[in-house]
């Protein structure tokens, strides 16, 4: 039977017995020790390596500096790009999940640079919730009671986003603020114009079943909530930062909303600035699957006042 080991073991033996009669043939050709040949070989060998280590160094010092100079550029323009663009337009602010302080922060200095000022309202949920405890209270109000049950987690997360998007009456959040909000800023009268969400919670691994439908469920209804935003209209932008590890990306890609993957940089808050506009939708940012660093921003129109003689 053909043994492949063997066709290995015979083939490396060719090769090995072909290395070692080059060295000795170049020797008798120069008149020297093969001991010398090896080491000229050797020499010559580890000249060419610090030669393309010198290359490599000299790539990453121009593209370091080719970086540096990028930076600067849009550090920049940022002001720009990014001023008054979101004037006059109320802007809020959801995390499905536990706060993440940096985000905010990011976030919140984005739509004070580009006009809207402080987010219209910050709602940050419990989740995975109280499953138990929601139904319990859909259950004990006659017009809400559909929305119980393991079944109706999507369309009661679709009808949440409603109500955080249009404001006015809000029944369900004023119901179920206990059982599902963390922390809750600003007033829900006010329809906004867009709004950021940032996803935080992402289901753990399980063998439990029943923690695994608990898990399911609950990210039924967070899917359910972000539908629910976009199907208002108005622009929804799924952030994260360049270090968010797993990336969030592929849930807001899966139900249809923009994302901006590096929120924490200046291209990044170039990006949510302009699909919070409305003029742009996509998925920017410097991880797989982006379409670019940022979406394609209307130059900057100068009228040149003309004086008369």
């Amino acid at each position: 039977m053909f043994d492949l080991r063997y066709h290995v073991a015979s083939l490396a033996a060719v090769f090995v017995a072909l290395a070692i009669g080059i060295v000795i043939g170049v020797a008798i050709a120069s008149g020297g020790k093969v001991e010398d040949t090896t080491q000229r070989i050797r020499e010559d060998e580890l000249a060419a390596l610090r030669d393309q280590v010198a290359a490599e160094r000299e790539r990453a010092d121009v593209a370091e500096r080719e970086k540096a100079a990028a930076e600067e550029l849009v550090e920049d323009v940022y002001p720009a790009l990014v001023s008054g663009r979101l004037a006059g337009k109320g802007i809020a602010l959801l995390f499905l999940g536990p706060l993440d302080g940096s985000l905010r922060s990011a976030i919140e200095r984005t739509l004070t640079d580009a006009g809207a000022g402080s987010p219209a309202r910050t709602t940050v949920l419990e989740l995975p919730p109280d499953l138990g405890a929601i139904d319990e209270l859909l259950a004990a109000d006659a017009g809400l009671a559909s929305l119980a049950g393991e079944g109706e987690r999507g369309e009661l997360g679709a009808a949440l986003g409603r109500e955080l998007a249009l404001g006015g009456e809000a029944p369900l959040w004023e119901l179920l603020a206990a059982a599902l909000v963390q922390e809750r800023t600003g007033a829900l009268e006010n329809a906004v114009d867009g709004v950021v969400v940032v996803r935080t919670w992402v289901p753990e691994e399980t063998d439990d079943v029943e923690e695994a439908a608990r898990f399911a469920q609950a990210e039924e209804l967070a899917a359910g909530i972000v539908r629910g935003l976009d199907g208002v209209r108005i622009p929804v932008a799924g952030v994260e930062s360049s270090s968010t590890e797993p990336s969030t990306v592929e849930f807001f890609r899966g139900l249809g909303v923009s994302s901006v993957d590096h929120v924490n940089t200046l291209a990044g808050r170039i990006a949510l600035t302009v699909v919070l506009a409305g003029v742009a939708s996509g998925h920017y940012g410097t991880k797989d699957g982006a379409e670019g660093v940022a979406p394609p921003v209307e130059p900057v129109t100068v009228t040149v006042a003309t004086v008369e003689e």
